[in-house]
């Protein structure tokens, strides 16, 4: 009989702590790329990569087409000493390499410089996060499209925004 009870008060006791801790679970979502984006000081980050992109990208090249002709150039002359028709001819070859393959890294380094100019501020969004689900007892925090169903969950948007002293459109949720 003694052991009946404690058998008894043991299932109760798990099952009283089971409901408890399924009760406290609080979900939520949020955009880290909104977040973001929503940053005080995040129209610094973009002046940065057009500068970038506009002084080393834009302006390079023109300077290897211009290299590619001039040592082209040099490399078809007649009067030109094999030696250093040979090492134009290389240069050239190099130079036109670079050309070819522009586009691609062009966006290689500019993903290489967003990454480096932006990742401070997704460090600190989900900083911002962990800190803003604390307060709020949000158990589970889920990117808002990382899932395709969820149970029903709160946007954390708003108390981020809060939080970093942005006031939000009420139906765009873009920055005011």
């Amino acid at each position: 009989m003694k052991k009946f009870f404690s058998f008894v008060a043991v299932a109760l006791t798990l099952l009283i702590l089971s409901n408890t801790a399924s009760a406290q679970q609080k979900f939520g979502h949020v955009n880290i790329e909104h977040i973001v984006s929503i940053f005080p000081d995040i129209n610094k980050a973009d002046s940065i990569l057009q500068k970038f992109k506009k002084d080393s990208l834009d302006n390079a090249l023109p300077f290897y087409i211009n290299e590619y002709k001039r040592k082209d150039s040099i490399a078809k002359l007649p009067s030109t000493p094999q030696a250093i028709k040979q090492t134009a001819q290389q240069e050239a070859a190099t130079y036109l390499q670079y050309i070819q393959n522009w586009d691609p890294f062009v966006q290689s380094e500019m993903q290489r410089k967003q990454a480096e100019v932006l990742n401070p501020y997704f460090t600190k969004a989900f900083e911002l996060i962990s800190t803003v689900a604390k307060e709020n007892g949000y158990t589970w925090v889920f990117k808002q499209d990382a899932l395709l169903v969820a149970p029903p969950g709160d946007d954390l948007l708003p108390l981020v925004a809060k939080k970093l002293g942005v006031k939000l459109d009420a139906q765009t949720g873009a920055k005011n």
